[in-house]
């Protein structure tokens, strides 16, 4: 019987998935039958509550992850798995406890391809930045059957926006490797960021009009880096519009 292919994004806060996978999510959720893991390292809970607020500043962390389930139902996640951590926190968590939850994570989930942020962390947020540097540890401790092929860093091209905005950091385009394209799911992508009704404001900025059903500035495409493999002979030419090239059905 063959396994179906499947991934893991490791990211930081309730959005971070909407904001940097949304289209690739959806395309593979609609186009395969790959499983698609989503893990939350904190809850979100060191944002806003929303202008008016929906909620108090103490249940914002159950909210988040609400909306958070709601965004992954949209974008077609198959599970969610959160962690405790405090926002705005993370980077104080001790490395190498992180790199062995993601190491337990991994041998959980057994996925072929890890997605997280690029060591930047796109917005310079230091919980993001966190979280790809333990990933990226995590990688470099897998043990030789370990079922990872690829791993990936979610940025964005510096010659583009993200919505609305200029990146705090970006990458060139000859350093982008894969590229995910995906037009016909960008109102996928708008329904999702508007299940982050706490976070209207900061979706509005970078999205205007995505919590309306406006997708003008919701990107079509998805930029990632193959940062590491271990694939014998894999060779890139050109662009990637696949995690899974390269990889043979299991």
């Amino acid at each position: 019987m063959k396994k179906n292919h499947s991934a893991l994004f490791i990211f930081a806060h309730p959005d971070d998935e909407s904001f940097t996978s949304g289209i690739a999510i959806s395309k593979y959720s609609a186009e395969t039958t790959h499983q698609l893991t989503l893990i939350c390292a904190t809850r979100g809970q060191a944002g806003k509550a929303g202008d008016p607020p929906l909620c108090a500043i103490d249940e914002l962390a159950s909210f988040r992850e609400k909306e958070l389930r709601r965004a992954a139902e949209i974008l077609g996640l198959h599970q969610v798995e959160f962690w405790d951590y405090e926002d705005k926190h993370l980077n104080e968590v001790p490395l190498q406890e992180l790199v062995d939850k993601i190491l337990e994570a991994i041998a959980h989930y057994q996925p072929e391809i890890i997605i997280t942020f690029a060591p930047h962390g796109i917005s310079g947020h230091p919980d993001h930045i966190a979280i790809s540097k333990a990933t990226t540890q995590a990688i470099h401790m897998l043990p030789e059957d370990s079922s990872v092929r690829k791993l990936y860093y979610a940025t964005r091209a510096t010659h583009t926006t993200l919505g609305a905005v200029k990146p705090v950091y970006s990458d060139p385009i000859e350093s982008i490797t894969t590229v995910i394209e995906g037009p016909s799911y960008a109102s996928n992508v708008a329904n999702a960021l508007a299940a982050h009704r706490t976070q209207h404001l900061s979706v509005d900025r970078v999205f205007p009009g995505a919590i309306f059903g406006d997708t003008s500035r919701v990107p079509v495409q998805n930029h990632y880096i193959l940062a590491w493999n271990n694939l014998t002979g894999y060779v890139l030419e050109g662009k990637e519009h696949d995690f899974f090239s390269g990889i043979p059905q299991a």
